[in-house]
């Protein structure tokens, strides 16, 4: 006998009601919360329901901006805030990530915040058991979250804001030292947010010989592989290694670290607030108006002069930052050589001399580092027939005029998601740093400057003493040495005293000390223009420290007066 309708139909909502409660039970009954508005974070859309004894989240990709005019290609990021769930027990979350611009398979990154704990801990990879499966635009990965755990942050891929830029910045300039010359504001973004540049370079050597490097990142504001390439290059340019104060006696290094804040800020993956993709905003005639561009532009036109008035320390290298899918390990984009190039009737590729410079770059790089030497470069024709990259402003507007004095070697080195230095490995911030660090060396190989030497001043000099100050110059194995004064009365005498057992000697008439017995020295007289040189081949010999001073020899009131520069300690550093 069935049992009547009303009864049947009360044990069906009876079994559903038992099954939710038992699915609660076991879930904790607390259904996670997603959340995708603060900095970094983007998402169209996010759902979570119960399933089984696990929760399953959706979490819907969205272009820059929510801009639905983009292509699939900029919707390539996702970040966003999980919690909510009971958190006295484990968590099995099953995500899946839809509407996705990439199809490579990218382990993503978390960070968790323990229950009773205001802040969250590092970000790390997710299990490899986590690792995604990739079926036409949807991602799909199952995350064991901890016991104990209040929330957590999910991306997919290290992320790096604005707030971890001027954490960064402050510590940089707080802990920099003089070698930190200045940090210039070139302009703000759209939104009105900061574009700083850190100009690095030795105060103790004059500027007059110095070469230049640019270096920016994050025009891609995702691409966040460019900000820790930044910070390791940046580590060891301030640090004690002998080739970074090599390097920064003989060149001025300008960072940019940033170059769109706003489309970090938003969660932007190639656009700033605008939707407008700054890459491509660097074509003939150079009038754009984006005001990031203008920035940019602004500082490297100051910076390089005109064809015909150079600027007196213009770009030779320019590294243009970038993060890469579809591809395993960090690699270069170099332009093809076109000999018979032309402004109006052959646009593609760049001359054959900047093709060799930039093939001496990639070289150096992958000479210094394991992670780069793993890459293979890829070609570009620049852009043609717009051109509408960094890299062509900077060949067609001066390296192509027959007045300028050195090619600039502009080039993009692109990182990527995936693989680390050690192939089995998932990459890491560190890994990038380190890439930076690795650039820094590069740097120094690709302008040559080893063997090299920088000074180090000891005493201040006296009142009406020369400047003083020593360099490396010449390429390669046949470096040699040059000590240059300034100050002289033009046709003046003077010395250079070498030694390193301290004197202190006072001379007449002013006290001006002589700092060091002499156990070598050299008599100068000074030009019409009241300076002093004196040049030698780089001695073949290990590392080592020697310390120099200037006197200069003047007749005051018919009697003798002497003069001494600041005494400086200069290191020799080898090629290593």
């Amino acid at each position: 006998m069935q049992a009547p309708r009303p009864l049947r139909s009360a044990a069906r909502a009876a079994a559903v009601l038992l099954s939710f409660l038992a699915s609660a039970s076991s879930l904790g009954a607390q259904a996670p919360v997603v959340s995708y508005g603060a900095e970094l974070e983007r998402l169209a859309s996010a759902s979570v329901s119960a399933s089984g004894a696990a929760w399953a989240i959706d979490l819907t990709m969205q272009a820059d901006n929510a801009d639905a005019g983009l292509p699939s290609s900029f919707r390539r990021w996702w970040a966003c805030t999980i919690g909510g769930w009971n958190s006295a027990s484990a968590q099995s979350l099953n995500v899946r990530v839809l509407n996705a611009g990439y199809t490579d398979v990218i382990l993503p990154v978390w960070r968790l915040r323990n229950v009773g704990s205001a802040s969250f801990g590092p970000w790390q990879r997710v299990p490899l058991s986590a690792l995604p499966t990739v079926s036409g635009s949807t991602h799909r990965f199952t995350l064991p979250v901890p016991a104990g755990t209040g929330a957590l942050q999910l991306a997919k891929f290290f992320p790096f804001g604005v707030s971890d830029k001027d954490v960064w910045l402050a510590q940089v300039q707080a802990t920099a030292g003089p070698r930190l010359r200045r940090v210039q504001n070139l302009g703000s973004s759209l939104l009105g947010r900061a574009i700083e540049l850190l100009e690095l370079s030795d105060p103790a050597t004059p500027d007059r010989f110095k070469r230049r490097a640019w270096i920016h990142s994050g025009i891609h504001p995702s691409e966040s592989t460019s900000y820790f390439a930044v910070q390791g290059l940046v580590e060891f340019l301030l640090s004690s290694d002998s080739r970074a104060r090599v390097l920064l006696a003989d060149a001025i290094v300008d960072v940019v670290p940033m170059a769109n804040p706003d489309g970090v800020f938003l969660g932007n993956y190639r656009t700033n607030a605008a939707s407008i993709n700054l890459e491509e905003q660097w074509a003939a005639p150079y009038g754009s108006a984006v005001p990031e561009i203008v920035a940019l532009r602004t500082a490297i036109e100051q910076r390089m002069g005109t064809p015909a008035s150079p600027g007196p320390n213009p770009i030779e290298v320019l590294l243009n930052l970038h993060s890469s899918h579809n591809v395993t390990y960090p690699f270069h984009f170099r332009h093809s050589a076109n000999a018979s190039f032309d402004l109006v009737a052959n646009r593609s590729g760049v001359l054959p001399s900047v093709n060799a410079l930039e093939t001496r770059w990639i070289d150096a790089l992958r000479a210094r580092s394991p992670f780069a030497s793993l890459g293979t470069t890829q070609s570009s024709s620049c852009g043609s027939p717009t051109r509408p990259f960094v890299e062509c402003m900077c060949h067609d507007r001066w390296t192509i005029q027959p007045s300028w004095p050195a090619p600039v070697m502009a080039i993009t080195l692109e990182g990527t998601y995936t693989r680390g230095p050690v192939g089995t490995s998932w990459s890491t911030p560190d890994d990038y740093r380190q890439l930076g660090r690795e650039m820094g060396l590069a740097l120094v190989d690709h302008l040559g400057l080893l063997p090299g030497l920088y000074a180090e001043p000891q005493t201040s000099g006296c009142v009406g003493a020369p400047s003083f100050h020593a360099r490396a110059f010449g390429p390669g194995p046949s470096r040699s040495i040059e000590l240059r004064g300034a100050g002289f009365t033009p046709g003046g005498l003077g010395a250079l005293v070498l030694g390193n057992t301290p004197l202190g000697l006072p001379l007449p008439p002013f006290g001006c000390t002589l700092d060091r017995v002499p156990d070598l020295s050299f008599a100068l007289v000074a030009d019409a223009q009241g300076e002093v040189r004196l040049a030698f081949p780089y001695p073949p010999l290990p590392a080592f420290a020697l310390d120099a001073q200037l006197l200069h020899l003047r007749e005051l009131a018919g009697a003798p007066a002497f003069f001494t520069s600041p005494l400086q300690r200069l290191h020799l550093v080898p090629a290593f």
